[in-house]
């Protein structure tokens, strides 16, 4: 390294040394007030990205396999079905068919081969998909 550069390294470490002692309490603070909720939220949208992809995997593979989308407890699940006849839960729920969909409108489902369409990269959150060079 060339004595110049080392001068460099030290003014800027020491510039990001006195930042650090000056707004690291309030950076901890927003980060237990904001930060941690965001991260649970993240995880939440990414478990039922996950759970969503797997049920319409498993409905594709099944005579006249739909989805249908709920929420019980305020989570999402996807209930797949094969006919008329549900047979699976992503995630697991352990509460039966027919109390998990008592009041549930069974004509929202989507048949297998016409899901949704993925969320782009914008909506999730990860700004533009195009590479850059």
């Amino acid at each position: 390294m060339a004595k110049g550069n080392v001068g460099k390294a030290v003014v800027v470490i020491g510039a990001g040394a006195k930042l650090a002692v000056k707004y690291g309490p309030q950076a901890k603070i927003a980060w237990d007030k904001g930060g941690k909720q965001a991260a649970a939220a993240a995880t939440a949208r990414t478990k039922s990205l996950t759970s969503r992809r797997k049920a319409f995997a498993h409905a594709g593979t099944v005579v006249d396999g739909s989805v249908l989308k709920i929420a019980p407890d305020g989570k999402t699940a996807y209930v797949v079905f094969s006919g008329e006849q549900p047979i699976a839960t992503y995630p697991h729920q352990d509460v039966p068919y027919p109390a998990l969909l008592a009041h549930v409108d069974l004509g929202k489902r989507v048949p297998a081969e016409k899901k949704a369409p993925k969320a782009s990269a914008r909506q999730l959150g990860r700004g533009s998909s195009t590479k850059r060079d």
